[in-house]
């Protein structure tokens, strides 16, 4: 009886623990700037430190597995929604994607 309380006891402890936080980190650079770019995992809050995105960025859906966390998120932009793509792992890139078609890719460490 002792051990199955214990088990009990051990299993909501589990349970009731928080999960951890992620929080993932860049630094990217364009023609113009170098700006952080970071995204919390327990939140699902995305932020940049560049001045052309906006404050309120939506995330539309996260990947995290073993070739890092994949976040794609959109920023009203002009009357309409920019996309972008973040990728924080081994590689480290955003990409924005224009309503003509065009993307640009931004290198990041």
């Amino acid at each position: 009886m002792k051990s199955i309380l214990t088990s009990s006891l051990v299993l909501a402890l589990f349970a009731a623990a928080p999960a951890a936080a992620k929080e993932v980190q860049m630094i990217c650079t364009n023609q113009k700037l170098t700006y952080i770019v970071s995204f919390d995992t327990q939140t699902n809050i995305f932020k940049t430190t560049n001045p052309a995105l906006g404050g309120d960025i939506k995330v539309k859906r996260v990947q995290d597995d073993s070739d890092g966390v994949l976040v794609w998120t959109a920023t009203a932009v002009f009357g309409g929604d920019r996309e972008m793509l973040a990728l924080f792992g081994d590689e480290k890139w955003m990409k924005f994607f224009y309503g003509n078609g065009s993307i640009q890719t931004d290198p990041c460490k």
